[in-house]
Formats: structure tokens, C-alpha cells, sequence
């Protein structure tokens, strides 16, 4: 691996040297590193469990070169959980590559990026970077760019997946084994148009998954949807909705909704507060195993949406009963360097989660309540840290749904996170 980065530094250097009249070059580097105390993260834990401690870091090194019409960029990335490697075991490390990408504008206008890239559209719901988790997430496709105007957009995307490089295979043989936010994804095409005024945008997608079944059948999954936003002097009001048809991976019909609005009261420069609601169709319990109502949120950075200690679509409740989330956030700008804050979400299933036989009694749709606290100091232009908190208040659907019947008092998660960005130009 040091053999690998040496060459490549070096084949840069080379790059930089020949073309150092006509191109220019730009250098990102980005290290962060969480610490985190576990008292109930994702689900609940059982009475008597200890709470766990674990440490991880990301190390980014981004290079942005550009030669007239022409984009290339390459990041290299290491994610680790700190001690998962042996300090002499030096090969078992995660430096890969997260993007590797080059961009090509034909005109002002058109332009064309092929690679490994991020796909990030509107408030991330569906398709977002996922920069919480230290891996992001990143995709193998190609893209192509229409600008009709400054305020006018609209991006066509096709990616493709395979496990390997066999030209003859049958189509049953073409087997792809990764299931990503619960599907086996074979390509996905996606066709996305935004709209901005001053105060206000409107944007509109369509993202189909070319989906495989288990017996290498392939079945299509569309989703469709727009995403809006208006501002009024200080009250902003923000919107979405999108719908889902097709076939998932398990060969289900799938028919689900989301839909989400919110309003957001700017008090002034300091303080704001944002009241709204989310609504994820689910699946009933008895429901017909040939049917699926499950609103999936597939690629987006889910993290951002529903409570912060990632009780619901992060690697977690797809094709379950979905979820009603009311909720009300704000933020406290103390000085420019200095910010809190605090989130309180109610949420509640979607859909009818089972039956209680020994009460004779449907299982409760009411899952919980949870608040979140996060303090973000900006110590240099460089360099910021946070310190957060959470805890959830589970309510008896919420020990149904987690299945963990007994369950802690007090479930909580706690961090701290230092993030250390630099971006400069080399020439």
C-alpha cells in the first residue's frame, strides 16, 4: 500500500510539473475522528447491559486538477474503528479510493462526469453524501449535466453494478450479492430537474432501481417525487413528497408515499426554530407476503432526518411498519464561533406492527419520544469540535417493534467529534 500512494504522489508531481503554464491544481484534506459512549444507539439495550465506548476516524486526501474543459478528481480514504487493526498488521487497513472521477464540459452549458462519484440531490432524502458515517457513500456511474440557465438544472445518471468482469454469462449468472438500504440494486437511473428564484426552489426526481431477486430475476423499482422550499420575509416553508411502484429485490409489489412539511421561524440572526412532520408508509404485519408498503429512503443521509440516535433507516427498519415522526428543531447561534441545538421527535409507527394474544390487543403504534443536544465550537477556520447527546424515551411500541421486552431505564448515546478541513490551491 505505501508502494501504491508513493507512485501515485509521484505520477501527480509529474502531471503538475509538464502542465504548469495552462492547468491548475487543488488539495482538500479532511481528518475527523468520533468518540461515542453507547447506552442504547440504533436500538434499545437490555436491562443490566453496560454501555460500550468505541472511537473512529476518516482520513480524506482529495486532489482537484483541472486542464481547460477538463475536471479530474481523486480522493483517497482510510475509515477505521481505532484498534481493529493490529499496530504491525499493517496490510488489514481501509485506504481505498471514495472518488475517482473525471468531468468533461463540452459548452457552458453541457458537460459530462464518468467515475466513482457522489450523488447528492435536494435535502439528501433519497440520494446524499452520508458524510455522518465515516465511510460517505459514494457510487460507480455516469452522469450527464444540462445548465438551461443560472437557475435552471437537469442531471440524467446511470449507474451499474457487478460483481465481476465475465462477458458470458447468462443473464440468471450475473449475479450482484451487495443489498444496500434493503435492495440488490443492479443499476439505477435517475433524472433529476431543480428550479431557483431568490427565495424559493422546486425540484423533481424520478430514480429507478434495476433490482435482482435471489434467482437472479430482475425487476424494476421507481420512485418519483418533488421537493420544494418558499421563504416569506422570516418563515420559510419546505415540502416533499414521493411515491413508490415497481418490484423490490424480494419480488413484492411495492406501492409507498412520504411526505413531509415543515415551517421554519427565523427570529433573527441567532435563533431559529423548525416545526414539521414526516410520514413513511409501512407494511402491516399480516399483510399479504406478495405485497410491500414500505417507503424506502434507499440512498439518503438518513441520519439528518429522524432523531439523531438512528432508530430508523440507517442500516435499519426497511420493509417494516414506517414511521410518523412530529417533531420540532432549533438553533442558538451564540457568536460566530459558537452554536447549539436541540431537537425533540415523536414518533409512532405507520402501520399495524402485530397483535398482543395474551392481552388480546393490538401492539401499540406510539414508539417513543427523543431529544437531541448538540454543541458545535468553531476553534479555527480549520478546525471545529462537537459535543452531543441524546436520549430516547421509549414507549411500549418501541419494546415491540426492538423486540428487547425489558429494556434500560435510561437509553441514551453521547459524542464528541473533532473535524479538521483544509482546502488550498497548489498553483
Amino acid at each position: 500500500m505505501k508502494k501504491q500512494l508513493i507512485t501515485f504522489l509521484g505520477l501527480l508531481f509529474f502531471s503538475v510539473s509538464a502542465h504548469a503554464q495552462i492547468d491548475s491544481l487543488k488539495v482538500n484534506l479532511d481528518f475527523r475522528t468520533r468518540a461515542e459512549l453507547d447506552n442504547g444507539y440504533k436500538t434499545l439495550i437490555p436491562e443490566n447491559k453496560k454501555p460500550e465506548t468505541n472511537v473512529s476516524s476518516r482520513a480524506r486526501l482529495g486532489i482537484d486538477y483541472y486542464w481547460q474543459n477538463l475536471e479530474l478528481f481523486m480522493s483517497l480514504q482510510d475509515a477505521r474503528v481505532w484498534g481493529e487493526v493490529s499496530s504491525t498488521n499493517q496490510r488489514s487497513g481501509s485506504l481505498n479510493v471514495n472518488e475517482a472521477w473525471a468531468k468533461y464540459d463540452f459548452t457552458e452549458k453541457t458537460a459530462v462526469k464518468i467515475g466513482r462519484q457522489i450523488l447528492s440531490y435536494d435535502d439528501e432524502r433519497l440520494l446524499g453524501a452520508l458524510d455522518w458515517q465515516m465511510q460517505g457513500r459514494s457510487f460507480d456511474g455516469a452522469k450527464a449535466i444540462f445548465r438551461f440557465s443560472p437557475q435552471s438544472k437537469l442531471e440524467t445518471v446511470v449507474t451499474y453494478n457487478n460483481d465481476d468482469i465475465e462477458a458470458n454469462d447468462f443473464p440468471d449468472q450475473e449475479f450482484y450479492s451487495v443489498v444496500d438500504s434493503g435492495e440488490r440494486t443492479k443499476s439505477m437511473q435517475i433524472l433529476h430537474y431543480q428550479y431557483r428564484w431568490p427565495k424559493a426552489g422546486l425540484s423533481f426526481i424520478g430514480l429507478n432501481n434495476v433490482v435482482q431477486n435471489l434467482n437472479g430475476t430482475h425487476y424494476d423499482m421507481l420512485t418519483v417525487g418533488f421537493n420544494g422550499k418558499q421563504y416569506y420575509g422570516n418563515i420559510g416553508f419546505f415540502g416533499s413528497a414521493y411515491w413508490q411502484t415497481g418490484k423490490n429485490t424480494l419480488a413484492q409489489s411495492k406501492n409507498a408515499y412520504q411526505f413531509s412539511a415543515n415551517v421554519d421561524f427565523i427570529l433573527n440572526q441567532s435563533v431559529n426554530f423548525v416545526a414539521g412532520t414526516e410520514w413513511l408508509s409501512g407494511t402491516d404485519a399480516h399483510e399479504d407476503v406478495s405485497q410491500n408498503n414500505s417507503f424506502s429512503p434507499l440512498y439518503g443521509t438518513n441520519h439528518k432526518f429522524n432523531g439523531f440516535m438512528d432508530y430508523f433507516f440507517v442500516g435499519n427498519h426497511f420493509n417494516s411498519v414506517g414511521l410518523k415522526d412530529f417533531y420540532v428543531k432549533s438553533n442558538f447561534r451564540f457568536n460566530p464561533k459558537a452554536s447549539l441545538t436541540l431537537n425533540l421527535h415523536a414518533f409512532a409507527s405507520n402501520a399495524n406492527s402485530g397483535y398482543d394474544v395474551a392481552n388480546n390487543k393490538k401492539y401499540a403504534r406510539y414508539l417513543g419520544t427523543e431529544g437531541d443536544v448538540v454543541f458545535t465550537y468553531k476553534v479555527a477556520n480549520v478546525f471545529n469540535m462537537q459535543l452531543g447527546h441524546s436520549q430516547m424515551f421509549a414507549a411500549e411500541g418501541m419494546k415491540q417493534l426492538k423486540n428487547v421486552p425489558d429494556p434500560s431505564s435510561i437509553q441514551s448515546w453521547t459524542w464528541l467529534g473533532l473535524n479538521f478541513m483544509a482546502r488550498f490551491k497548489v498553483k
